[in-house]
């Protein structure tokens, strides 16, 4: 008969067994974000859980890689090659994402599928209100009559975006770089834009009844009426704190409020 191995034996054994597997895994990970790192290719690499914050990796090629719970926040991926990657639970925040090349065999999470999405066709006219865009670097998108109502945009990178007649009521814009953003008669009734950065944005016929902008930089903003949209309105706006120094109202009058 063959003697069974005893309880504490074989729990020794497993558990050896898959300190080698994860000892495999590292060595290999290891290997391929050196390649990585001196190739700037690494097609069907093992890269999960590594931390690529910051990485200029412009025209990178990680086709079919395992990226799982990777950390590329901040870090440059213009022009990569995504087409079959795995990039469940990746950390996009702040990523430079523009012309990068994904498919149908492409696995992300839905929220930056969505912001590629935009990213790649634009959002002119498209409704996306609700969606999570909170982190998302968006930087030049066009959002020309969007519908954008209820949106999460903290802290997301949209300056030099056109904004014009986009519906952003009730949005959450909270530390959101609006810089030179066109904001013509966007709706932000409601809005949260506390600490917003919104130097020399156009909000010329902006609607930004019972809007919070305490604490928002409103430098060299342009609040002037609008020839086909009318005046904008602050009427219930919180402007607590709000940096409006050099901001241009109706026939060129500049305000000075709380200069820093």
């Amino acid at each position: 008969m063959k003697k069974k191995l005893k309880p504490k034996l074989f729990a020794l054994t497993v558990l050896f067994l898959s300190l080698g597997w994860m000892e495999l895994t590292r060595a290999e990970n290891s290997t391929h974000l050196q390649q990585l790192r001196q190739t700037n290719q690494c097609p069907n690499c093992d890269l999960r859980g590594v931390n690529l914050s910051r990485a200029q990796l412009r025209g990178v090629n990680l086709t079919g890689s395992n990226l799982t719970g990777a950390d590329f926040s901040y870090a440059d991926l213009e022009n990569s090659d995504l087409r079959g990657a795995n990039l469940t639970g990746v950390n996009f925040n702040g990523t430079i994402l523009s012309g990068a090349r994904l498919d149908s065999t492409t696995q992300i999470d839905r929220k930056w599928r969505i912001v590629l999405e935009i990213i790649s066709q634009g959002a002119r006219g498209r409704d996306i209100s609700g969606a999570d865009l909170s982190h998302a670097y968006l930087q030049n998108v066009n959002f020309s009559g969007a519908n954008l109502a209820g949106s999460n945009l903290t802290q997301a990178e949209l300056n030099g975006c056109n904004l014009n007649n986009a519906d952003l009521s009730r949005a959450n814009l909270t530390n959101t770089n609006l810089i030179r953003a066109n904001l013509t008669n966007a709706n932000l009734k409601g809005a949260n834009l506390r600490n917003a950065n919104l130097q020399g944005a156009d909000l010329s016929a902006a609607d930004l009844s019972d809007a919070d902008l305490r604490g928002a930089d409103l430098t060299r903003a342009d609040l002037r009426m609008d020839s086909v949209w009318g005046y904008t309105r602050l009427r219930g706006a919180n402007l607590d704190g709000v940096n409006i120094c050099d901001a241009v109202m109706d026939d060129g009058l500049k305000v000075e409020l709380n200069c820093r």
